[in-house]
């Protein structure tokens, strides 16, 4: 689980002629999608900070299980952002968010590799198909609490509809929780570095700002373009999640960020999405690699 503290304001809101203005604040805490790293430690926390200094405890890890942990009143941010609807939705239910989840960014699902690797020739040359070779080693995240985990068998099911490829999502991934292939977020693509897996998914924000080589994907399957909703949905995941049995399907990816009922600092915690929002947010979410935020609230 990966766990940050950034400097960042928690006293600014939007202005009613569309700026960010100043008001009273303290501290706010913000649980953010794991892939968010870089761009939270060295972009909009030192941006905000910048603007009024006031201190922000962030914590980062796989956004379904942040959401899970927030339920359970584990933590307590004040703001929650999530990649894909499907963790909102987990807070929702509970009703702990405070009003609408706004898109704030968009990514797409891109396939990291080791350019020592002795397969990084074919996976360059043939994208996804490439990873049903024998002893290429794979690396993904846990379904159960990251939604990469989830997007990367959702692209495994889409590459084996797509490229007609009988068995292909089994053959890659084994079972869905694979011990073998499972590793924490943070670490994946630092093992692709170690030369310890071949290759891995990743969200081309997260490779972008890790500066490591990937291969990107068809929009038919790297779950980019909200026009392909109902082609990504076709895919499907059933697991057991907190005792009980859900399926889950894909949508496009874009990043949510939520106010939470109860905060401890609710206007800080407005302030902080308000500057998500802002034009000198989306600059640096823009210069990190990510793209615009696309649809509506939740």
């Amino acid at each position: 689980m990966r766990k940050t503290i950034l400097v960042l304001s928690a006293a600014c809101v939007l202005g009613a002629g569309g700026g960010v203005a100043h008001a009273a604040g303290g501290a706010v805490s913000v649980a953010f999608a794991g892939s968010m790293g870089a761009v939270m430690d060295h972009g909009i926390g030192p941006a905000f900070t910048k603007q009024s200094g006031e201190i922000v405890q962030g914590r980062g890890a796989g956004a379904l299980g942040l959401a899970h942990l927030i339920v359970a009143k584990t933590i307590t941010p004040d703001v929650f952002i999530s990649i894909s609807p499907g963790p909102i939705k987990v807070v929702e239910e509970a009703h702990i968010a405070a009003g609408q989840a706004v898109p704030v960014a968009t990514t797409a699902v891109v396939l990291a590799y080791d350019t020592k690797s002795p397969f990084a020739a074919s996976i360059k040359k043939d994208g996804v198909k490439a990873l049903a070779q024998p002893k290429l080693r794979f690396g993904r995240t846990n379904p159960a609490t990251d939604p990469l985990g989830q997007y990367s068998l959702f692209a495994l099911q889409r590459a084996e509809a797509i490229y007609h490829l009988p068995g292909f999502a089994a053959k890659v991934a084994g079972p869905n929780e694979n011990p073998r292939q499972i590793f924490t977020e943070p670490s994946i693509l630092a093992r692709l570095a170690a030369g310890q897996i071949d290759a891995s998914f990743a969200y081309q924000s997260y490779a972008f700002s890790q500066h490591v080589p990937y291969v990107t994907l068809p929009d038919t399957l790297n779950f980019s373009n909200p026009a392909l909703a109902a082609e990504y949905a076709k895919a499907s995941l059933t697991m057991t999640v907190k005792g009980k049995t859900v399926t889950a399907h894909p949508g496009p990816l874009v990043f949510y960020a939520v106010a939470l009922r109860d905060a401890p600092h609710p206007a800080a915690a407005k302030a902080f999405i308000a500057f998500l929002q802002s034009a000198a947010g989306q600059k640096i979410l823009h210069d990190f690699g990510y793209g615009p935020p696309k649809g509506g609230a939740l």
